[in-house]
């Protein structure tokens, strides 16, 4: 034990590694949070810049416009009809009417001229054609119309700069300029962007980013230099230790065998006794002693641990206490048989814990007789209960898509052999359908692969309920899926459940991102008229498929070939 510990701390490479490890990974949620301290600042400027104006606009179309002085500056608003705009002052001033987007546009000029902050109000149905949005402003806008409340995003370049933008709901005092639009109260009419140079926030960042860095370069060297000194003091230590027990333990050996010229056959008898007694008492497993009758005799604490029987529950009763019910009697009998002959067995067996749990066990018997001695059975019993779980877990993985948690590939491909062998047994028809999802790209491009992935899964769950309980459903990759219908009587059969596949998937997908709309395709092959083989079977639907997507889609065609094979 203690050459172990020795070689631990002279090899301490691996201590080192794990300060590392939580230095960078320390340094990465620091740099994280920098950057997310830097969004949230350029958030608040913007939302303040934002409510600022918004107030403002309130504010003006509260009191129905303003009226200032016309100056070179100030012109009147072609763009705004009202019966009053302008007007003249008894003292002979001319005064024009400013209304809120007026307004706007000339503290957006203050802005730009004092911050270097630019403030544009947009819409997707602009009075004024200046104030139509440009790309980034109409798709903020768009996404104002699903619900989202603001955005806010770093626009990288030469000239760096944040952005935000918000909406602008329509109020009761905007009704007077807006309602022929046909704005109603509180819908969203427009929005406003604040483009806030970035550099400055830049420069913090990268700033706190470098003094982070040193930080934790600093913590690592500290933590590092103090490793190093407790790991060359305690190997000191360590040697020391393992020198004095060294020379200890060779003085007790040398007196041990001094004692033991006398009764060296008694203590080994004991140490036998001893040595059986401590591996019965702490061994891992279960271990069993049962007579000829199989009757327990003896149990471990180990077998009360896994069986949930304590040791006076169970000695003199016979082990089919254990039995799960889930062997038949034949099982036993080869067993007892194979102890007869061989004298061992061993194999899985399921079993039955006191609770009335059933578990998987790994058993291995061995039958002893000496002489006269009465004989009897000694077994070890191993829960492999979680084994088994993992081992069917990592089955299950290997073959099913993670994503949708249908058949992938390769288990698909596996599950067509089997129904093609099954129809050739039992002189039966199946259906192979190649299911092509239409227009996915469009959903992935619009909302977004978080989408996609969810309609994906959407779709999975139509396909099953499209098709019957006999018949297998998978995903081939992308947005390829396929379905074996097996023991189908008709060709009609066949295509009430591919129409029904394309009625399904046709219908919107309300997600999450929003409400999305695709089709399928679907080429079919039919055995034997088709193929009796895979290969030409998958050919066959892949051509029917083909067709499907090169005429309208959305919709089925079954194989007009008749068994072609596939071309070299």
């Amino acid at each position: 034990m203690h050459g172990g510990l020795s070689r631990v701390w002279a090899r301490p490479s691996v201590l080192f590694a794990a300060v590392a490890l939580g230095v960078m990974a320390s340094f990465a949620l620091d740099w994280r949070q920098i950057d997310a301290n830097m969004r949230s600042v350029a958030r608040e400027r913007g939302a303040a810049l934002f409510r600022l104006v918004e107030l403002t606009r309130d504010w003006n179309a509260l009191h129905g416009g303003v009226y200032v002085p016309v100056t070179e500056t100030t012109r009147p608003n072609p763009y705004l009809e009202h019966e009053r705009r302008d007007v003249v002052t008894q003292d002979g001033v001319a005064l024009t009417m400013i209304n809120p987007a007026f307004m706007t546009r000339q503290i957006a000029e203050i802005a730009r001229q004092a911050e270097g902050f630019q403030l544009h109000i947009t819409s997707l149905n602009p009075i004024r054609p200046a104030n139509a949005p440009d790309d980034w402003e109409a798709a903020a806008l768009r996404r104002f119309e699903s619900g989202l409340t603001e955005i806010v995003e770093l626009v990288p370049g030469s000239a760096p700069a944040h952005r935000y933008m918000a909406p602008l709901k329509v109020t009761k005092p905007c009704l007077g300029c807006h309602e022929k639009q046909g704005y109603l109260l509180g819908q969203i009419r427009g929005g406003i962007s604040v483009t806030m140079p970035a550099q400055p926030l830049l420069e913090i960042r990268n700033a706190d980013r470098t003094r982070s860095g040193a930080l934790h370069l600093l913590m690592f060297a500290v933590v590092a230099a103090l490793l190093h000194l407790l790991v060359a003091r305690t190997r000191g230590h360590v040697l020391a230790l393992e020198r004095l027990a060294a020379e200890q333990e060779q003085l007790i050996a040398e007196r041990t065998r001094a004692l033991s010229a006398a009764n060296e056959e008694l203590e080994r008898q004991l140490a036998d006794r001893e040595l059986a007694a401590a591996v019965f008492d702490n061994a891992a497993e279960a271990i069993i002693v049962s007579d000829q009758d199989g009757r327990f005799v003896q149990v471990n604490p180990a077998f009360s641990i896994i069986t949930g029987y304590a040791a006076d529950e169970v000695l003199g009763q016979p082990m089919s206490i254990l039995k799960s019910g889930r062997h038949p009697p034949e099982f036993y009998g080869e067993m007892w048989r194979s102890l007869e002959t061989q004298t061992r067995w061993q194999g899985e067996v399921w079993n039955r814990r006191k609770n009335g749990e059933i578990f998987v066990s790994w058993l291995s018997v061995t039958r002893i007789a000496r002489g006269t001695q009465p004989i009897r059975y000694v077994a070890t019993l191993t829960d492999i209960t979680r084994r088994k779980e993992l081992e069917e877990e990592l089955r299950h993985q290997a073959y099913h898509d993670p994503l949708t948690d249908l058949p992938n590939r390769a288990l698909f491909a596996d599950r067509l052999r089997v129904a093609i062998l099954q129809a050739q047994r039992h002189e039966r028809s199946l259906a192979l359908c190649f299911i092509d999802l239409d227009y996915f790209k469009s959903v992935n491009d619009q909302f977004g692969h978080a989408a996609g992935d969810d309609l994906l899964v959407e779709t999975a769950q139509r396909l099953r309920a499209s098709v019957r309980a006999a018949d297998s459903v998978a995903r081939l990759g992308g947005d390829e899926f396929a379905a074996i219908l097996t023991e189908v009587g008709s060709r009609t059969e066949v295509e009430e459940v591919a129409a029904r596949i394309v009625a399904e998937l046709a219908r919107p997908f309300e997600l999450a991102a929003g409400t999305a709309r695709i089709s399928c395709s679907i080429g079919i092959a039919l055995f034997p008229e088709h193929g009796v083989d895979m290969e030409t079977l998958q050919h066959n639907a892949d051509a029917a498929l083909y067709e499907v997507k090169g005429a309208d889609r959305n919709a089925y065609r079954i194989c007009m070939n008749r068994g072609a094979a596939p071309s070299a």
